[in-house]
């Protein structure tokens, strides 16, 4: 008996079948707690989600900005003194602090804790190949807004890690100065298509029958 080759073994599983790619959420860091949010992520990339982090730049820490940034030279002063190429590694740009706080959240030493952690990227600005994905997310409960009183003393993690040997804070405003821009020009360049397609789905409505409207309005299409 001859036994089918790989090829042709795979053409019959998996005719038409669609290979199944989880959905990778963006969540924009913009004024969240670097803590908090680093908890939550760290929860849902052992769920099993792929998440990309962007604008890591602007994670904020409690505390004055002198403050964070004499603990954080404190830190860069730990090494392994008999070898110091064997570590701690200092990170210094902000996304590279975020993986590391998440890294420290999951169990790393084990197959699960490594698998989750190749789930997570994260990103200074919002890249272009992520601008294209579409809408980003935000975590409510890491919100600064939610976790501060108004009157406390925070720290962006940007402007610290500029003091601390991050040398491309500015590279990454320039990019996001024409990032916001390019976007306010597609805005304004798509705006009367919205408009119209705004009005040609109110005059299709108008002529669905109020039984079908229900219908579209409990299924979110209305």
């Amino acid at each position: 008996m001859v036994l089918p080759t790989r090829q042709v073994v795979d053409r019959r599983s998996r005719k038409g079948c669609k290979k199944h790619r989880p959905e990778i959420i963006v969540v924009d860091l913009k004024d969240h707690v670097l803590g908090r949010a680093a908890a939550i992520v760290a929860k849902q990339l052992l769920l099993g989600k792929k998440i990309t982090a962007v604008r890591c730049e602007q994670l904020t820490i409690a505390g004055t900005e002198i403050r964070n940034k004499i603990k954080y030279l404190q830190f860069l002063r730990k090494r392994k003194l008999s070898n110091p190429k064997l570590g701690p590694f200092h990170h210094r740009s902000p996304s590279d602090i975020f993986l590391r706080t998440v890294r420290s959240m999951l169990p790393r030493y084990t197959k699960r804790g490594q698998k989750a952690l190749r789930q997570l990227v994260a990103y200074e600005g919002i890249p272009t190949n992520v601008v294209r994905t579409g809408g980003r997310v935000v975590i409510p409960k890491a919100q600064r807004h939610y976790c501060y009183r108004s009157e406390r003393p925070y720290t962006v993690l940007g402007n610290m890690c500029k003091h601390v040997g991050w040398k491309y804070s500015d590279v990454v405003k320039k990019l996001e100065t024409a990032r916001v821009e390019k976007a306010a020009r597609h805005h304004k360049k798509t705006e009367k298509l919205r408009a119209a397609w705004k009005s040609a789905r109110k005059e299709a409505l108008s002529k669905v029958s109020k039984n079908n409207l229900e219908v579209l309005k409990k299924f979110g299409y209305a």
